[in-house]
């Protein structure tokens, strides 16, 4: 699989629901996903040096947001849409 932009993924998730969270980590960027104003249990972490996402990160990623590896890739490429992201996390009893 094709690495990934790490500036790209992230400019993508944030777009769709995902904030940055408060508490902060000198190595790393967290950001977990809002859904109707209340944390959900998605989160994951970028590095602060916006390497590209690799296919072992995008495995570990796509676990910690809930997506399979397929979805997680099409979710930071902008053909997954939010509403396709929560009706994902739906199925899965997540929300």
């Amino acid at each position: 699989m094709s690495p990934l932009d790490s500036k790209k993924t992230y400019k993508a998730m944030c777009s769709k629901g995902f904030q940055e969270a408060q508490k902060g980590n000198p190595d790393h960027k967290w950001i977990e996903f809002w859904h109707d104003g209340k944390l959900t249990r998605s989160r994951t972490k970028f590095s602060h040096n916006n390497q590209e996402i690799h296919d072992y990160l995008i495995r570990e990623m796509s676990k910690q947001v809930n997506l399979s590896k397929k979805e997680f890739v099409d979710f930071a490429k902008c053909t997954l849409s939010e509403g396709g992201y929560v009706e994902i996390l739906r199925s899965k009893n997540l929300l």
